[in-house]
């Protein structure tokens, strides 16, 4: 560990003939990871949500993204389930870890997929991912939430822990989360609704744009984000997020910080020059050759953390995909985790708290 830090501090330290670039990288609001907080069948307890807590908190985290998922809330027609999401919420704000909820996932009683479809899955993917038959249903699940959590202290959650930022979907300008084809005005418009009502229910909420998958621009210059703003859609977010998978020893730094200028270039262009840029996910799975690429060791991982972590970016916070291994196997999408499943910090654990620490100074 006092071999990491070092290394962490001398990175620092290269940034001194550029105080700005410093203080940005050192901000402790920029210190974020994606945790899945709010799967009650992943965290089984309100222990292991605030063991999971700890732990980030250990390692300068200070911000979670999460799912707060309308299938969990309401898995039928009626009255919401609040108590799991309730702990998650108090629980954040006992550790002093800000949450970011995503607004996502459709039940399957209000979904459009196809009957033969819900039949089969349930309300599992890509079931939850199609839009809802009545907006009215979703609006009054946006509207519910964000009320119960706004901290105004009329019907909220037990204590009123705040919750003031809010995610509209994740990754819209895929087909695999915009189900069946992705479509920019359809997306701009359930934006634009979604977002009038989170305003109505807390109008001091941060509304954050659907994480986009890569810059959301195109090597023209345009793309799924300029496609958004054309729609008129600027109006409807007060943040923009974007989520880059770089191999950890076969990418650069260089690139991805190329690729956010561009996301950058395009909101300066339309205007949203004041507008914060997050990257919402970046990171890699230890699996073996995951997404048929050369396998990354976990300490490659952790090198290439220490490098987004302490390069300066254009973008004002970073969140870490993802804190905790999903499950003991080799499959791709279970072994992203800072931690493993069990909690046992992985290399790119101490590499995160080191940054952390260095940045405490």
């Amino acid at each position: 560990m006092r071999t990491l830090l070092a290394l962490v501090a001398a990175a620092l330290l290269l940034l001194t003939p550029r105080p700005f670039a410093a203080r940005t990288v050192c901000d402790p609001e920029r210190f974020g990871a994606v945790a899945h907080l709010a799967w009650s069948f992943f965290y089984r307890s309100p222990e292991e949500i605030a063991r999971g807590l700890g732990m980030m908190r250990d390692a300068g985290i200070g911000w979670v993204r999460l799912n707060w998922s309308w299938k969990d809330f309401q898995p039928e027609p009626g009255p919401f389930e609040f108590e799991n999401f309730d702990t998650v919420a108090r629980l954040a704000n006992e550790y002093d870890i800000e949450l970011l909820p995503i607004l996502i996932t459709i039940p399957a009683w209000a979904s459009t997929a196809p009957a033969e479809m819900i039949a089969r899955l349930g309300d599992l993917a890509p079931v939850d991912r199609y839009r809802p038959d009545d907006l009215t249903d979703w609006l009054t699940y946006v509207r519910t939430v964000v009320e119960r959590y706004d901290g105004d202290g009329i019907e909220d959650a037990p204590g009123s822990p705040r919750l003031s930022h809010w995610e509209v979907w994740n990754e819209p300008n895929l087909a695999l989360y915009w189900v069946p084809e992705v479509n920019a005005v359809e997306y701009a418009e359930f934006l634009a609704i979604t977002h009038e009502t989170i305003k109505g229910a807390d109008p001091t909420a941060t509304v954050v744009l659907g994480g986009l998958s890569g810059s959301g621009v195109n090597n023209e210059g345009t793309g799924f984000l300029q496609q958004l703003y054309a729609a008129g859609a600027g109006a409807a977010f007060d943040v923009v997020g974007v989520h880059h998978y770089v191999h950890p020893a076969r990418g650069s730094i260089t690139g991805l910080r190329e690729a956010l200028e561009a996301t950058r270039r395009v909101m300066d262009e339309n205007g949203d020059e004041e507008k914060p840029l997050w990257l919402t996910e970046i990171g890699w799975s230890d699996a073996p050759e995951a997404w048929g690429q050369p396998t990354a060791t976990r300490e490659e991982i952790a090198a290439w953390l220490v490098q987004v972590y302490t390069t300066p970016l254009p973008v004002e916070k970073i969140f870490w995909y993802n804190f905790r291994n999903l499950d003991v196997t080799d499959q791709v999408e279970h072994n992203f985790g800072l931690v493993e499943r069990d909690f046992t910090p992985k290399p790119a654990y101490e590499a995160y708290a080191a940054v952390g620490e260095a940045c405490r100074g």
